[in-house]
Order: structure tokens, then sequence, then C-alpha cells
């Protein structure tokens, strides 16, 4: 299977230029704090004449600590719209030409962010786990949960039965067996059968956190990726956000698992890897035990979110993108490699707006 080829979607078809979705879809979230902060994000295509051409650019969603208050658009093709994969709700942006002119198109999006913060001390309560929620125990081509991935997390889980001790202790057991490889190109592709199977637990976010998403999972724990895009510095350490207003390379995804009394709790085991990694923090200095508990059941909202799918479809008679963090498409030669911005003709440029 191709780790980022394109897949069959229904289409919501081309909407106005235009369109507000504040408050649209918010789901429940365990936790919020601080102040609303506002970024626009500006995402540039352009593509040289090469045929029938094909683009499609993540959107962010709402949620409890994310609202998208608007998105516009202009460009030369003859379709331009939001189109959306029916089967998990994610919407993309949608370009397409059949021939003529270089492509271009310019897709608009101010977005607001929360900082989240999960109440770990919230007493939990058995029972059934809800129908949108269970369907994230689920495994689907790369965030496998049976063989080796179920052997791994039943040691890691062994004599615990609390679901938060059992998440902390996959969160644990990845911050200290896993690394950052500066080698991994993009955010690398969450293949964590082969990651278990190889012994290499080395990667990037998109590695690190499907390893623990697949843990949690065949531990009984409904957890999801969580795939977007840094769009500020952090207030902790450099590895954790970005200073740049050109986020074309900035994607991070990061992590989110339920329990019940609390809901979707969010960690970021990888970003752990990335702190050690790029400012030099090892994993015995001081300083890590505080970092290390921040990031089991907390976020920044220096980071915008697009979705929490893997396998999604994008456009009739094509195959899977493996997950949808970067901007995809296709022209008469070939894909187009979304985590090369140049070589597939896109630039993302964010601008801070407001903060309340």
């Amino acid at each position: 299977m191709k780790r980022r080829s394109l897949m069959t979607a229904a289409a919501a078809g081309p909407l106005l230029a235009a369109v507000p979705f504040a408050g649209a879809g918010a789901a429940p979230d365990s936790g919020t704090a601080g102040n609303w902060r506002t970024f626009e994000l500006t995402t540039a295509v352009n593509i040289p004449a090469d045929g029938r051409t094909r683009v499609w650019l993540p959107l962010p969603h709402d949620s409890a600590y994310q609202r998208v208050e608007s998105v516009t658009w202009s460009g030369n093709a003859a379709t331009l719209g939001i189109y959306t994969d029916v089967a998990s709700g994610v919407r993309a942006f949608h370009a397409a030409w059949s021939d003529g002119e270089p492509r271009t198109v310019t897709l608009t999006t101010r977005v607001s962010t929360l900082d989240r913060r999960s109440d770990l001390r919230t007493t939990t309560a058995a029972g059934a786990i809800p129908e949108d929620v269970a369907k994230f125990l689920k495994p689907n081509a790369m965030i496998t949960t049976d063989g080796i991935v179920k052997e791994t997390a039943d040691k890691i889980v062994a004599g615990k039965r609390d679901p938060l001790q059992q998440a902390q202790a996959i969160y644990d057991w990845i911050v200290e067996n896993t690394f950052r490889d500066p080698k991994v190109k993009g955010c690398g592709i969450g293949d964590i059968r082969a990651m278990l199977l190889s012994g290499n637990l080395g990667g990037k976010c998109a590695d690190l956190n499907a390893l623990f998403v697949g843990l949690a999972r065949a531990a009984g724990i409904p957890a999801r990726g969580v795939y977007g895009v840094r769009v500020a510095p952090s207030a902790f350490y450099g590895a954790m956000g970005t200073r740049n207003a050109d986020i074309s390379k900035a994607q991070h995804c990061r992590a989110e698992f339920w329990v019940a009394g609390i809901g979707w709790i969010p960690a970021d085991p990888a970003d752990i890897r990335k702190v050690v990694l790029d400012d030099k923090l090892a994993l015995n200095d001081p300083k890590m035990p505080d970092l290390r508990r921040f990031l089991f059941g907390a976020w920044e909202g220096n980071w915008v979110a697009f979705n929490h799918t893997r396998d999604v479809r994008l456009a009739p008679g094509d195959t899977v993108v493996n997950y949808f963090m970067y901007p995809e498409g296709d022209t008469a030669k070939g894909q187009l490699d979304g985590m090369d911005p140049e070589a597939a003709g896109y630039k993302i440029v964010v601008r801070p707006v407001s903060a309340t």
C-alpha cells in the first residue's frame, strides 16, 4: 500500500468562495484553558501547466479547543470548492484543472485556538463506550492492534486495570524506548507493526504517536491521532512550536485517548523525544518530569488541528491517503509529493490576528 496514495471520496460539491465555519460540529472535550488566539493561515498553490491536475488541501475542524472562523479562496481552476469524505467527515479544499495556464489557487483560513488541560483527577466511571468513540478502537492499515502490537501492549499494561494508568504506562514506555530520527522524511508514516517487528523504534510524530495510539487501542483504550500544523512559538521549548511565518514544513500530529468520566485526553510522547533531540534536554534532566506530566493531559494552543482520521478518501477511483496532514494532489505525470513544498508547488504562511 502506498503511504500517501489517493482514495475514493464522496463530494459535498463546490461551495461559495467564503464559508463561515464557527461553531459547526464542536465536539465535547475534557477541558480548555487560557484565552482564545486567532491565526490566519494562507496556502498558495502554483503548479506549472501539466495536463490534468488536482489538489486537495486539509482544512481545520471545529472542536471545544478550536473554532474555524472563515474559509476563503480564489484561483483559476475550473473546479473550486470544499469536499467531504462522507465516511469520516474529513473536509478538504479541492481544485481541479483540465489543461491550460499554470495552476494557481490561494486558500485562506482563519482559526481560533485554546490551550487544553484535562483534569486527570476526575473520577472515572465504568460503562459502555459511545459508538462515536468505539470506532477509535478499530485497527487500520498502518495502526494494527493484533500480533506483536497486542503482545507489546499486554506487557506494558500488565497488572494495571485502570485505563488512565494503562495509558500512562504506554505513554511512559514510548517516551523511554523510542527516539526521534531526523532522517525520517516529513512526519513519518506510522507503520507500527513494522517498527515493533524491526526493533527500530525511531521516527517522527506520525510514527511515535501512532505507536501510542495503536498500543492504547490494543489495550482496549480508544485513541486517535490528531493531524495539524504548528502556528506559533511554544511557551516551553523551541522544539514544540514555530517562530517562522512560513509553516510549509511545520506539520505535526498529536494524539488523544478516551477515558470514561473525563472524555478525550491529549497526549504527545513524540514531542518529548523532539525536545530531547532539538533542545538537547536529556531524559534524566531535572526539567523533564514537568514536561512529561504536561504532555500527558495537555497541549498548547499554538497548533491548528485538521482532522483525526487515517485512510482518508479524497477522489473517485483512487486509493488511500494514509493520513491527511499535507497538501495532496496529482498531475498528468503522477502524484505530487506533499512532504516537499517546493516540488509540490505550495507555500503555507501564518499570521497572528488577535488574542482575546
